[in-house]
This record gives C-alpha cells, structure tokens and sequence, in this order.
C-alpha cells in the first residue's frame, strides 16, 4: 500500500496547512508586537475583543462556509455553475450580519461596553470585523467547494501576513493606540479575501436558480454548532475578565497567551477540518461507508494520539514559551489544561464533521450544545480564576466528545443493519 493509503489526512488539509503555518507564526508575532506595544492592561482589553470576534465570527458565519461548500461541491458533480448558490448565500449572510450588528448596538450599554473597557474604537473594530468576516467565510467556501486549496492557503496566509504587517507599521510608527491594533484584526479578513480570488476567473460560473433551500437546509442546526464550537473554542479569555475582573485587566491576556500556545495542533487542525468535510460528502454521496468510516477512524486516532504528546509536552516547555514569546508566567498546570481542551476539541469536531457529512446535523449539534451547558456548571469547581476556566474548558470539550462518539457508533450501526456497512465490523467504535 502506498504512503498515501496510510495518511490520516484528507485531500487537501497538506496545502491548506501551509498557509496556517503562516497564518499562525504571524499571529504569534502579532501578538507578540501588541503585547510589547500596548501594555498589560490594554492588551488584556484586546484579548477579550479578540475573544468576541473569534466567538461571534466563526460561530454565526462558519456555517455558511460549510453549507456553500457542501452546495458547490454537489453542483460541480453535476457541471452546474454556482453563481447563483452564491449570491443566495450572501443575502443569507447579510441578514445575519444585520441581526448580529444590531444585537451589539444593543447590547453596548447593557454590559458590552464595560466587558471591553468603555473604549468606542473596540466596538467599531468588532463590527468591521464580523462584516469583513461574513465575506471572508463565503470566499473560503467557494474555494473549499471547487476544491480550490491551493487558494484557501492563499488566504491564511495573506491574512495572518496583513495582521502582522499592520502590526509592525502601527509599533515603528508608535502608535499606541489600542483601537488601531484592533481595527488591524478586521482589516486582514477583507484583504486575504480579496488577494485570494484577484486572479481566478471565474470566481463562479453561471448556473441554474438556488432557492434558498439548496444554502439553508441544515444552516439552523449548524448555527447552533458552529456558535456552540466558536463558544468553546474563545470564550476563554471573555469569561476571565468575568470572573476576575477585580484581580486585574491584564489577566485576559495572559490567559489568551497561554491558550495560543498551549492550542498550536488545534490551530492547525483547521486544515484537516476544510478539506475533510468535502471529502467526507463525496464519500457519503457515493455510498463508499467503508471508506468514510476507515477515514474517521484513521483521523481521530492520529488526533487522539497527538493530542495526548501535545499535553505532556506543552507540561514540560509551555511555560518557558510563554515567558520567551510574552513575558508572562503561567504555570505547568495551565499550560497541561489548556492543551487538553484544545486536544478534546479536536476529537469533538473530527467526530461531528462525520455527523455533518451524513446529513445528521441536529446529532452534530449535540455534542457542542452540551459542552456549552457544561461550561457555566463546571465553573464552580474551583477557586483560582485560571483553573476555574481551565477545568471548565475542559469539562465541556469532554462531555461532548463522548456523547457525540457514542451518536456516531450509533450511526455506523445503523448503517451495518441496513447492509451498509459489514457486519463485522459493526463494533468498531468511532474512537477504536
């Protein structure tokens, strides 16, 4: 068998993490940059803007990345241009994006506007960044769906390269400014969207009418996972300026310090993620289930294990990162913490792709759902702020890996009974 029969990874996800390589030594750097250049409570204010955008982007526009790329995907099969599916796909966005505009205008004097310290430049910075993500998310999936990946590598790198250009303008110029470094992270979505597609022609091709039920089939179901992961996947830095918002503005900070290092594999992962779900439908659509489960099977195993390397090293050499890169101590314990839930997320999200692709979005939901209740509870269990935060990271990414495996072996199952699968092997676990 060839190397290639061996590899865990879909097509694709190689390409796409060249760019992530880049995108994520940028935004390391960006940090970095800002770190030094705003000081401890102003950077605290960041993380926690850095936090909302990375919940609310992701969480409300991922989706129609998702289902745009499932869509093309499918016309492509059949030599139909997608032209149409987009533009329903951007009035989709657009209502979204209105929707989630006015809730925060709303929700400015209610409470937002203390959680980010009172300053008007982090609102106007949050807005222009949830537009220009909403635009971003449709570009990647377009490109996702024509199986362009040599593209959506062009755009990590392009914006993580535009983050960090801003960033070394705005510290040789000497601004310090903390607004400036926010409207940094909005303007990077729109540029690598745009460098992304400036040569390909044509971005999409003619084609037949989408009504709005070939975008939106399963977008509510997937709105509930999507802001469900983005809640889990961010929410760290916004609940410890929460539950310690009188030990100090820099805490935020220093926890999103530790949390981008401590989640280097999760970071990358987004490669696997793009490419897998494509691949994931064509094998469903073709009714190969041996193949996608051999797929799922290999994924989460090698997940499983670099998870696990990932914890104990980032026990060992986290905290001297951290120092290196930021100047601030966090202990072994945070940084062993910190790698688990991002380990335990990626199984989670390796596991409900599967879901997805099997056209089970509302069992996909699940998972993430419980996680989201799980968080608040597990809160408690703790005194320290940073461990209260970790435990509950962790508590909520565990919680719902286990459940979503145990819905996806029960779906195996399903399809082992109707002859889908071998009998045989209808025992397998989704985490064998």
């Amino acid at each position: 068998m060839s190397l290639r029969g061996h590899n865990p990874l879909p097509e694709g996800a190689t390409a796409i993490g060249f760019g992530l390589v880049v995108n994520g030594v940028a935004t390391y750097a960006f940090l970095v940059i800002a770190r030094r250049a705003l000081g401890d409570a102003a950077y605290g204010g960041l993380a926690v803007l850095w936090g909302l955008v990375y919940i609310l982007g992701p969480g409300l526009f991922q989706p129609l990345e998702q289902e745009i790329a499932r869509a093309t995907a499918n016309r492509a099969s059949r030599n139909q241009g997608s032209a149409p599916l987009l533009r329903q796909a951007v009035r989709v966005g657009l209502v979204q994006l209105g929707l989630v505009e006015a809730a925060v205008l709303v929700a400015w004097p209610l409470g937002l506007n203390g959680l980010l310290g009172g300053r008007i430049s982090f609102l106007v910075a949050l807005m222009m960044a949830l537009a220009c993500f909403m635009g971003a998310e449709c570009v990647r999936g377009v490109l996702s769906g024509r199986h362009e990946f040599n593209r959506y590598r062009t755009y990590f790198a392009v914006e993580g390269t535009t983050r960090l250009v801003l960033a070394i303008i705005l510290a040789i110029v000497g601004v310090g400014a903390v607004g400036a470094y926010a409207t940094a992270i909005a303007l990077a979505f729109a540029v690598a969207s745009l460098v992304a597609v400036a040569t390909l022609r044509p971005f999409v091709k003619p084609g037949p009418p989408a009504p709005l039920g070939e975008v939106t089939p399963a977008l509510g179901l997937l709105l509930a996972t999507s802001l469900s992961e983005a809640f889990l996947l961010n929410v760290g830095p916004v609940a410890l300026g929460i539950v310690a918002k009188d030990l100090g503005a820099e805490l935020p900070g220093v926890f999103l310090n530790g949390l981008i290092v401590a989640r280097v594999p999760l970071f990358f992962f987004q490669a696997v993620r793009a490419a897998l779900l494509p691949k994931l439908a064509s094998l469903a659509s073709d009714d190969d289930l041996n193949g996608f489960r051999d797929l799922q099977l290999r994924l989460v195993a090698a997940v499983i294990t670099l998870a696990g390397f990932t914890v104990a090293l980032m026990a060992v050499i986290g905290p001297w990162l951290v120092s290196f890169l930021f100047g601030d101590e966090i202990s072994s314990r945070d940084m062993a913490l910190l790698s688990a839930s991002g380990g335990g997320l990626m199984i989670l999200l390796s596991l409900s792709l599967g879901l997805v692709a099997l056209d089970r979005s509302l069992l996909a939901a699940i998972g993430f759902v419980l996680g989201v209740v799980v968080f608040p509870v597990a809160l408690v269990f703790a005194q320290d702020p940073f461990l209260k935060v970790e435990v509950a990271l962790v508590s909520a990414v565990v919680a719902g890996a286990i459940v979503t495996a145990l819905l996806l072996r029960g779906e195996y199952a399903a399809h082992a009974r109707a002859g889908r699968l071998p009998t045989a092997d209808s025992n397998v676990s989704p985490m064998d």
